[in-house]
């Protein structure tokens, strides 16, 4: 019988890891350092110091993660995870730019820091008290008494996370010496809206509490800048949908009209209120014979630019824009010019150039500029790559625009395409591109080669027909390949001379194989990457109409250039391999939290598991036909195991209740790919020590509040084979593990009560059937073997040794090759560092000597002397000097060479490599000189060739001697 399926990590997709020598750094690897998707309202073109000419586009995503592109290449210059690491949807993040000290702010959380523009240092940081999270950041109005290139002060508007808090508005010094002075809202209440906005001398604070009466008015109260003290109070008619930025009322800080914008659906007018003016304002928007489904605003954030803004209008099937002027002193506001009704999906953005005001449309065929003061146009570009539906349409942009004269500009465009793509485009000309959407990987599955390849069906062809049918087709077969002789001979010395530069990259995918991934993000999408390629994407495609909200990608599999996707819902999806196309999509019948294929009678019988454990034929998608044996180990929502054989039917054959207070919350099976080379260990005397070897041991991790116990059993019959228990386990802690072969490992994290020092640590634990060696012990009189047998409950023997490591490991993998031939290297994913890093084997062994040297039989095997701190050699970090944020998992697959193994690692940033554990034995590597093999050779041939007369006239004199 063979073990198939675990919940959660029931297949260990593995990864193989080796040092990366410094030649081959960033020569076969790859990695995208990503943000994730831009904020619009955090999102800028700015200088990062006064004295500097060229801009740099600064942003915070919304995995929370500030960063700083260089708008000339796209090259991530630096970046910083706010929250330590990269999460998903932190909607609340904030970020400014300090105008005088080249230094940018953000916001996130209860924490308010300031970093270096130039280099990402972190200059300073104020984090507020718990139960207060910030709700907005603005730069402070300068007192008149700052002195130049002092550091611009920061107003932060904090809301309570209970319903006993208060809204509080706090200024705080751009020195990070603290605050200067806080206005609290103690009639905030829960669940109301609020935001802030400044002007030159004044900071509005608005609030908008919910319920039918007071729905419709805001409060907005007027703030001295210097003081802090209230200067006047009032309540603004509102609608009910916010306009400003980042779904706010308020818009427009910075400038000098800032404002609020409501409305309400249809959309048939605008409420405008300028701040520090009680008139109000109500703007007609024309449908112009559409449905308009959305609105929004655009306006320029700098004190000297003209009070002008836009309105983007977005229909149903068009898109239009209107330009209103504002009167600063008497509130009104008037509409200036309407911009052409467009079918493309298109979007806009304002900036400007001391008070001339710009905005800048993006469709996906062309990018055009307007002045604020006229709708004549000042630019207008076609692009270079006319977007297609493929690729998805402009989300948002922002814009630099620069001026060479009244006649002539110059347009910098940053949008995010509806795909994640965060592309740049200069004069319509497509510089770079972010594949941000891969910051969101959560699932990954290999695919060969999906291809047909032609040599293969031709030689099939031959082999399904008579002998001399297949003789005449292979003899016509070659004829068409002389055809090509001619070309390839004179071609061939260019070829040897001067190879092409792809020429090695060309060789190295023919030799290790066309390797592709399949990654499923929590967008709802499947990408398919290139992995022997540089990781270039092949395919994308989005699945958000087929899945409801709240739905999860559960499983990828990929058989027969198919790539089926399977969803919590247990509905189905089905998509060509190589072009991404869906092909068909069915509905589930029962929701499920995972997912195991074990073998059928024709194919692969899918089993769906449900939140209680209990595993289900997946007969809504086709027959299901598993063969006899098939092994499923399940965990429930109680932490209780359960065994189950799957074949005609499904029966439950034991469970394992852990001891009080634990409960189990992971299993992990060998990987359906597990080759064994060798049943033994052959040690320096030449004995053997024979392996513990069995397709049928799983692992599985018990926890309570400060306790970890390992459990080593038999699938098949629910016997425990092996028991390891650790105390003083940090609490709410992963426990990444992995069983290979004969041998199994794990960490975990361990705080001393005492000294409340944590201290992480690795365990290895080795398995084998006796611990004589030439000794099988009770399998070593025995012809035949079963599970169920009297001697089937014999434990294994099982040596293990402890490592304490520097710092925490979040994911533990193993290499994969084609044999098994190959030794195997364990994979550790450390996210203090951001790195991967591969631990050889040896290093590893269990039978290292303890508190002795190894004997000289021991050093013949390769044992060192054992130490309990295990400190990581900088050769073994697959990721060299690269940095790799957020990674989750890291997964291997086998290359067509024994020697070289296939990693790709996932979860913010992706990154992917070829390793070698056991060293390039089976290819040539870059030391290699070929000039000099064909030199030599020439030369030889050439000696033989001169030498030849030589020897014959001395053989011939020898005869007549």
């Amino acid at each position: 019988m063979r073990l198939h399926g675990v919940l959660s990590i029931f297949a260990s997709l593995v990864v193989t890891t080796t040092a990366i020598f410094a030649d081959e750094a960033f020569h076969i690897d790859y990695q995208y350092s990503l943000l994730g998707k831009p904020q619009p309202h955090a999102t800028f073109f700015r200088k990062p110091h006064p004295s500097t000419n060229a801009s740099l586009l600064y942003t915070v995503s919304d995995k929370a993660v500030l960063g700083a592109v260089n708008p000339k290449d796209g090259s991530l210059l630096w970046r910083q995870a706010l929250a330590g690491q990269p999460v998903e949807s932190a909607s609340s993040s904030f970020l400014i730019l300090s105008e005088n000290d080249g230094q940018v702010i953000s916001g996130h959380e209860r924490t308010v820091a300031c970093w270096n523009a130039l280099d990402g240092k972190l200059a300073w940081e104020h984090t507020f008290a718990a139960g207060a999270e910030i709700a907005g950041v603005q730069s402070a109005p300068a007192l008149e008494s700052t002195p130049s290139g002092a550091s611009q002060d920061v107003v932060v508007l904090t809301v309570p996370t209970t319903s006993t808090g208060h809204a509080t508005v706090i200024r705080l010094a751009g020195d990070g010496s603290g605050i200067k002075w806080q206005h609290t809202d103690s009639s905030h209440t829960e669940g109301a809206s609020a935001s802030i906005v400044t002007s030159g001398k004044h900071v509005y604070y608005i609030s908008k509490s919910h319920g039918l009466l007071a729905g419709s008015k805001a409060r907005v109260v007027t703030l001295d800048s210097v003081s802090g003290h209230e200067v006047d109070s009032s309540s603004v008619a509102v609608d009910s949908e916010a306009l400003g930025t980042n779904g706010q009322l308020a818009a427009g800080s910075g400038s000098s009209f800032p404002f609020l914008l409501t409305s309400e659906k249809p959309y048939k007018s605008i409420k405008f209120s300028l701040l520090g003016n009680s008139k109000p304002v109500t703007l007609a928007l024309e449908d112009k014979g559409d449905e308009i489904e959305r609105v929004s605003v655009h306006y320029p954030c700098h004190p000297a630019a003209a009070a002008h803004f836009l309105l983007h209008v977005q229909g149903k099937k068009r898109h239009w824009a209107e330009v209103y002027h504002v009167n600063t002193k008497s509130g009104d506001v008037k509409k200036a010019y309407s911009l052409p009704t467009t079918e493309e999906h298109s979007t806009f953005a304002a900036t400007n150039n001391d008070a001339s005001v710009y905005f800048v449309r993006s469709t996906e065929t062309e990018v055009l500029l307007y002045s604020s003061e006229s709708h004549g146009q000042l630019g207008r570009w076609q692009r270079s790559s006319v977007l297609i539906p493929r690729d998805g349409y402009p989300a948002y942009a922002i814009a630099e625009v620069v001026s060479r004269g009244k006649a002539s500009h110059a347009v910098r465009v940053a949008e995010l395409s509806t795909k994640g793509v965060w592309s740049l485009i200069r004069n319509g000309e497509a510089q770079w591109a972010r594949p941000e959407m891969l910051a969101y990987v959560n699932i990954a599955a290999w695919a060969e080669d999906e291809g047909p390849d032609a040599l293969a069906e031709e030689l099939d062809l031959e082999l399904s027909v008579n002998p001399l049918t297949a003789y005449i087709h292979r003899l016509k077969r070659h004829l068409l390949d002389l055809q090509h002789l001619p070309e390839y001979l004179q071609a061939l010395p260019a070829a040897i001379l001067t190879p092409s530069p792809d020429a090695e990259s060309s060789a190295r995918k023919s030799l290790v194989g066309t390797k592709t991934v399949v990654v499923g993000t929590s967008r709802k999408e499947l990408i398919a990457l290139d992995a022997s390629n540089g990781g270039v994407v092949k395919w994308q495609q989005d699945l958000t109409a087929q899945m409801a909200d709240g739905i999860e990608m559960k499983s990828i599999t990929v058989t027969e250039g198919r790539v089926s996707a399977y969803f919590s819902d247990g509905s189905l999806m089905v998509l060509n391999a190589t072009e991404g196309t869906l092909i068909e999509h069915q509905r589930g019948s029962i929701p499920i939290v995972d997912l195991v294929q074990v073998p059928g009678s024709t194919a692969g019988a899918v089993i769906k598991i449900d939140s209680h454990g209990i595993p289900h034929p997946a007969t809504d998608f086709a027959p299901s036909h598993p063969i006899e044996g098939n092994v499923v180990v399940t965990i429930d929502g109680d932490g209780k195991a359960f065994g189950w054989t799957i074949g005609s039917t499904v029966k439950k054959t034991w469970t394992l209740q852990p001891q009080a207070g634990f409960k189990i919350s992971r299993a992990v099976a060998r990987a359906e790919h597990d080759p064994v080379a060798s049943i033994g260990k052959v040690l320096g005397d030449r004995s053997v020590l024979y392996k513990y070897l069995s397709p049928n041991i799983a692992l599985l991790i018990a926890q309570s509040e400060s306790s970890l116990t390992v459990y080593l059993i038999n699938a098949v019959t629910g016997a425990v084979l092996h028991t390891s228990t650790h105390q003083g386990v940090l609490p709410q802690t992963e426990t990444p593990a992995v069983i290979s072969e004969n041998w199994y490992a794990y960490s975990f994290t361990s705080q001393d009560p005492a000294t409340s020092a944590l201290s992480s640590q690795i365990i290895i634990s080795e398995l084998y059937e006796s611990s004589t060696a030439n000794d099988r012990g009770a399998l070593a009189a025995r012809s035949n073997y079963s599970t169920f047998g009297p001697d089937a409950g014999v434990e294994p023997h099982v040596i293990s040794q402890a490592f304490t490591i520097g710092q925490p490991i979040s994911h533990l993998a193993v290499s994969q090759t084609s044999q098994g031939i190959t030794s195997r290297q364990l994979l550790a994913t450390l996210p203090e560092s951001n790195a991967v890093v591969g631990i050889p084997r040896e290093i590893l062994d269990a039978r290292r000597p303890v508190d002795r040297d190894p004997t000289s039989t021991e050093r013949e095997e390769g044992l060192m002397r054992y130490s309990p701190v295990l400190e990581f050699d900088p050769r073994w970090f697959l990721t060299h000097s690269r940095e790799v944020m957020g990674i989750k998992k890291v997964t291997a697959s086998p290359s067509l060479l024994e020697s070289t193994s296939v990693v790709f690692a996932f979860g913010h940033d992706v990154f992917g490599t070829q390793i070698t554990p056991s060293m390039a034995f089976d290819i040539l590597g870059k030391g290699f000189n070929k000039p000099q093999l064909v030199l030599t050779v020439v030369a030889l041939a050439a000696g033989v060739m001169a030498v030849r007369p030589l020897v014959r006239k001395k053989t011939v004199d020898g005869r007549w001697k």
